[in-house]
């Protein structure tokens, strides 16, 4: 049966809040858009104006550098003659000092530069003015970021052509501008930028800041300012009198910017849109009345929402953190509104359907779960089976009776163990058994060139592994580290209990070790089976391991020194009856 609308939760939400929000925005929009607008457009046109002079002043104080570098560039007799001076070291320091004295006495009063520099492109010599810094670190990055660029600059980049700002320090940021002398010398000038920012009380920022901009519209002084948000960099010729309105922590600042002739920075002021306004006692004082009757009327409209909507809200929420927690016992108590009577209903009916079917799908997966572990147990190579059969055949054609009888006796061991698909967990002591069976298969087959040592610390010969866990790297030593070398192929097995309640499993041989390009794969992780199928094995066991233990397991891969492929496993000590029990 369809509801009435009129006694809906909707509708009555929807008619609550149209007659209180709709005046009140239309107030507050028409208030805040007509005089803050104004006082925006005051503001920044001020502002603009007085960015156009600051950066007018920069300009020719730039301008005026630029000159003086290409005056002496051409005019003074010691920078030309030091092309002529590469083979005379004393004649070509004494240079040097003499164009670094001229350099310092034409800036002994002129603050606009931080130093001056020549680079000698044949001999790779920078020598400069003294650099003005507060710290040993920084001016070993300005030298170190001047170095650099002098080293790399082609006499066609755009550092010859104007001001370039270069980031010399995180956060930090110069102008550079070079002249080329024509004789393999570049002249250059350095201006750090927050030496050139505009006095805040000069333009009247108030709380407000002063910034450099770069081409992209990202901030390279006062970087945190802003955060990562970019300036639309269109907006700064003199002509344009747009502002942009930039945010960051709930404050606005009304941004104006001017392009900086002859550099590739924009200067730009941000001014807080709460000073701007502070004015606005009267618009102010109306908002607030405004806001004390609508919070008032807001208030007793939530007194009258609360029991229908605010309650039922509120044990819905609270019910399904309960189901998401795992408690599938949560039910709601119906509500008075029809809307929340039905959601009640049909949540409890859904959390009853949730539970049953989640104990069905943990049942099914659990059985999967150990289905898929026997089969991976069951995994054997047919390859060594054939090659073991192979084996006792040619023993047989040489009536060698007494070996045929040793490698019937160890592959009935071997076979018996790995068709043992009930289990699922041996101990180390079984394990071991299993491997000594395998290795005698293969002495028979290499003789004389198989060689092991099994070293087992007290008490973890009753720890419990999964089946076949340390077989499949044996088999990997013998298949892809055994050669015939001048000494036999040694296999070590040495397994200890640490002090953690883990243990650990160590297997390493003494042959060709691991091939760079398997390894690098093998210790990213890569144990999934290629296209050979070639590693196989591996991947079982660290499939098994990880569903087993979980996290709490490691496998790792490397070449022991002066020996051959080395193998740490890292897993919890367990015994037969507490594998049982997990």
């Amino acid at each position: 049966m369809m509801l009435n609308i009129k006694h809906s939760l909707r509708f009555k939400l929807i008619i609550g809040f149209f007659t209180i929000a709709v005046p009140l925005v239309g107030l507050l929009l028409y208030n805040n858009y007509y005089a803050s607008n104004t006082i925006r457009e005051q503001v920044a046109d001020s502002n603009k104006n007085s960015m156009i002079l600051y950066s007018h002043q920069i300009e020719a104080a730039l301008n005026k550098e630029t000159n003086f570098l290409y005056n002496i560039a051409v005019e003074d007799p010691n920078i030309a003659a030091l092309s002529q001076l590469l083979n005379d070291p004393d004649e070509y320091y004494l240079a040097k000092s003499r164009i670094l004295n001229t350099l310092t006495r034409y800036h002994r009063f002129d603050n606009s530069v931080d130093l001056q520099f020549i680079y000698s492109v044949q001999k790779q010599d920078l020598f400069n003015t003294p650099i003005k810094t507060q710290s040993y670190e920084e001016l070993q990055s300005i030298k170190t970021t001047i170095e650099k660029l002098v080293k790399e600059v082609r006499p066609d980049s755009v550092y010859f052509r104007e001001w370039k700002a270069i980031e010399y320090s995180p956060h930090k940021y110069a102008l550079i501008r070079l002249v080329d002398t024509g004789d393999d010398f570049y002249l250059g000038a350095f201006v750090e930028l927050e030496n050139l920012m505009i006095p805040l009380d000069l333009i009247h920022l108030e709380d407000g800041f002063a910034s450099f901009v770069g081409k992209q519209g990202e901030l390279i002084t006062n970087t945190a300012a802003i955060g990562p948000q970019r300036l639309n960099t269109s907006l700064a010729s003199e002509s344009n009198e747009v502002y942009q309105v930039v945010k960051k922590n709930e404050r606005k600042y009304i941004v104006v910017m001017n392009q900086i002739q002859g550099t590739d920075v924009i200067l730009s002021a941000f001014v807080p849109e709460s000073q701007m306004l502070k004015n606005l006692y009267h618009f102010r004082r109306g908002i607030i009345l405004i806001s004390i009757a609508a919070l008032i009327i807001l208030m007793i409209y939530l007194v009258y929402l609360n029991d229908i909507f605010l309650k039922p809200m509120n044990n819905l929420v609270r019910g399904m953190r309960r189901i998401k927690h795992g408690d599938w016992n949560t039910r709601l108590q119906p509500s008075k509104s029809k809307e929340f009577a039905i959601i009640d209903e049909t949540f409890n009916s859904m959390a009853s359907e949730i539970h049953e079917l989640k104990i069905s799908v943990y049942e099914e997966q659990i059985k999967a779960h150990k289905a898929e572990l026997k089969h991976l147990q069951l995994q054997i190579n047919p390859h060594f089976l054939l090659n073991s059969i192979n084996i006792v055949y040619n023993l047989a054609e040489i009536k060698n009776y007494s070996v045929i009888q040793l490698m019937c006796m160890n592959l009935v061991k071997y076979f018996r163990f790995t068709t043992k698909t009930n289990q699922i967990a041996v101990t180390i002591a079984e394990e071991m058994e299993h491997m000594e069976s395998y290795i005698k298969i293969q002495q028979v087959r290499f003789p004389e060139r198989v060689t092991y040592d099994i070293h087992i610390t007290d008490g973890a010969e009753k720890a419990a592994i999964p089946p076949l866990l340390i077989q499949p790297f044996i088999e990997n030593a013998i298949k892809y580290g055994f050669d015939f070398m001048d000494h036999p192929f040694h296999i070590s097995i040495h397994i200890e209990l640490l002090v953690d309640g883990q243990m650990e499993i160590v297997i390493w041989d003494n042959g060709n070790g691991f091939p760079s390009n398997v390894l690098e794969q093998l210790q990213a992780g890569c144990f999934m089976e290629n296209q050979k199928g070639e590693h196989l094995g591996i991947a079982n066991v660290q499939y098994r391991l990880k569903h087993i233990f979980g996290q709490k397991t490691s496998l790792a891969f490397d070449n022991a020194p002066d020996a051959g492929a080395r193998i740490r496993i890292v897993l919890p000590f367990r015994t037969v009856e507490q594998f049982t029990s997990f």
